[in-house]
């Protein structure tokens, strides 16, 4: 598995997605056709989608909040950077958590916060969330899964089964 698997999965959140051909999705990710054709491959011998690319719920949430944090760790890449928040920093969890500090980011020259930098499950992935808000909520709720205490997992546990 690598990072840009889990792009991928968070995009095939969205049932309209599935019918791309890997080309457009791989433009929607800013992934090439091979990443993208490879990185289902992939979600499929794993078990994560199914042969018409839909998730399956169980499994997919069972990987993600017993596992991810195990094989993708959400720690510190380096200093403090501007960038776009991400985790419990994001949008989608604004006004949920009490922030005391920066929050974590993804590092983007022209990002809307400044905090410690994150490395993203896959280095174009910021750039495809900017894009796509409902990929950047997914992908900033995987962060929690990845690095979130237990109250913010819970929460983003809750987030992500309602958008399977």
């Amino acid at each position: 598995m690598k990072g840009q698997d889990l792009v991928v999965l968070a995009k095939l959140f969205d049932s309209r997605a599935r019918s791309l051909g890997f080309l457009e999705l791989g433009r929607a990710l800013a992934l090439s056709a091979s990443e993208t054709h490879a990185a289902v491959r992939r979600l499929r011998d794993c078990g994560l989608v199914d042969a018409a690319r839909a998730p399956i719920r169980r499994n997919v949430m069972e990987f993600l909040f017993s596992g991810l944090r195990y094989v993708f760790p959400f720690r510190p890449s380096g200093g403090s950077v501007r960038g776009l928040p991400t985790a419990w920093g994001a949008p989608v969890a604004q006004g949920v958590f009490a922030v005391d500090g920066p929050v974590p980011v993804w590092a983007v020259p022209d990002g809307d916060a400044v905090g410690p930098a994150y490395a993203p499950l896959y280095p174009t992935a910021p750039r495809a969330a900017r894009a796509d808000r409902a990929l950047y909520d997914r992908l900033a709720l995987f962060d929690l899964a990845r690095g979130g205490r237990l109250r913010e997992r819970a929460w983003a546990r809750e987030r992500l089964e309602a958008a399977l």
